[in-house]
């Protein structure tokens, strides 16, 4: 890693005293006010050994620090409540010797609490991988600011630091519960397509045969069929389409019926562990809720990024107090509620008609093939939740941003050395 000469590359060294540093400051000026009095020489020299002091610290924390860069190690995503291990990579650069008692850390965040991390030995053209572990207690998108450097090397006096601005964001999904009994049941088969199916496994059925044509994989060749005919027939299979499955969340807080903050991230925690539950099973799962500005839909899909898709969107949730549920079930098309399994998600404890108003009850029961409701009042008979810590329960601004653990210190491979 190598510094450039741009000022973000290489942002400049600050200095400043410390608690020591102060009391250090003071004593001087004390000492100093008696030897101008008395001309004590003993005192002169006192005075001389104590400035000495801090200009050597300002002066060696300085260099200390001066040479070395940063580059962070961050992961995309993480899940409440679980640990999520930060890394730094610090690179000292050629000609600058060697650096001693450095700290590295996040610069302060309201909502993740990042401990700092030290490097005792730094040799000169080495890279050296230090790593602090936290533990997010609430789902969001994090954004993390910069890294910043600090030394107070040789004697404690001087704080030396820098700080490097690496903005980066950090996805928290909600933490992932266990459904007590099957409520989701298999994702089968409810139509077939008769287009050769890519997957693997044997869950392909034979649907007919038909002539080759040029682009066929030679493997659905019927070779004995194929025997004294012009031209090779081949196998036509049919794949399996999977149920489809839509999430509909309420994520209004009022106040009333059990729509509270922590009832709401309970029934959040719940919608991501179906959405998990439902995409293992071989289900097609959309999702669709209200927010404070819009309301979000999200198409069902069986494809590889899916579920990052949907809990990243879970993450997001906004503190909704104007959309109630009705708006986000009128954004959902007859097209794509049939023959869809719906399962209805809300906090509030009042009944099935009072939480569904304006008749949308009547038209998802209509338009889709089965309907389930989970209100706050069923939802610990159908719910584990996740085992999490009193300040999870708080919303951000009342509780602690992260539990830390201690800090890991390890060099880095071999390969990676300067």
């Amino acid at each position: 890693m190598r510094l450039g000469r741009r000022r973000k590359d290489n942002p400049r060294v600050r200095l400043s005293p410390t608690m020591a540093g102060w009391a250090v400051l003071g004593a001087a000026f004390m000492v100093g006010v008696v030897a101008v009095n008395s001309g004590l020489g003993l005192l002169m020299i006192m005075l001389g050994a104590l400035l000495g002091a801090l200009q050597v610290s300002a002066v060696l924390g300085r260099r200390m620090i001066s040479h070395v860069g940063v580059r962070r190690e961050l992961p995309e995503r993480c899940r409440q409540n679980e640990r999520v291990s930060v890394g730094y990579v610090l690179a000292s650069a050629p000609g600058g010797g060697a650096s001693l008692a450095i700290q590295v850390g996040e610069l302060p965040l309201s909502r993740l609490a990042v401990p700092s991390s030290a490097c005792g030995h730094l040799s000169g053209r080495e890279r050296f991988l230090v790593r602090s572990e936290a533990v997010p207690l609430h789902r969001g998108r994090l954004v993390l600011r910069g890294v910043r450097l600090a030394t107070t090397f040789p004697f404690g006096l001087i704080r030396a630091r820098k700080v490097f601005e690496q903005k980066a964001s950090l996805i928290v999904w909600p933490a992932r519960g266990r459904l007590k009994r099957g409520l989701l049941g298999k994702g089968e088969a409810q139509s077939t397509s008769t287009v050769p199916s890519s997957r693997s496994g044997g869950t392909d059925e034979f649907f007919g045969l038909r002539e080759y044509r040029p682009g066929d994989s030679t493997r659905w060749i019927h070779w004995r069929r194929s025997a004294g005919r012009p031209m090779p027939v081949v196998r036509e299979m049919s794949r399996p389409r999977p149920r489809t499955l839509w999430v509909v969340l309420d994520t209004l807080l009022d106040g009333r019926g059990g729509r509270d903050w922590a009832s709401r991230e309970r029934a959040i925690r719940l919608a991501g562990t179906i959405i998990e539950d439902a995409l293992a099973a071989g289900f097609r799962v959309g999702a669709a809720w209200a927010g404070r500005e819009s309301c979000e839909v999200i198409l069902p899909a069986e494809r590889r990024g899916q579920l990052h898709h949907l809990l990243d969107a879970l993450a997001d949730v906004d503190d909704n107090d104007r959309r109630g549920l009705a708006e986000a079930v009128a954004m959902l098309s007859p097209r794509w509620l049939h023959q869809a399994h719906v399962v209805v998600v809300s906090s509030a404890e009042a009944s099935e008609v009072d939480i569904l108003e304006g008749g949308c009850l009547s038209r998802l029961r209509r338009e889709s093939r089965n309907l389930t409701i989970i209100t706050g009042r069923h939802m610990g008979e159908l719910y584990q939740d996740a085992v999490l810590p009193p300040a999870s329960a708080q919303a951000p601004a009342q509780a602690r941003g992260a539990v830390a653990t201690p800090a890991a210190r390890r060099p880095l491979a071999s390969k990676e050395a300067g």
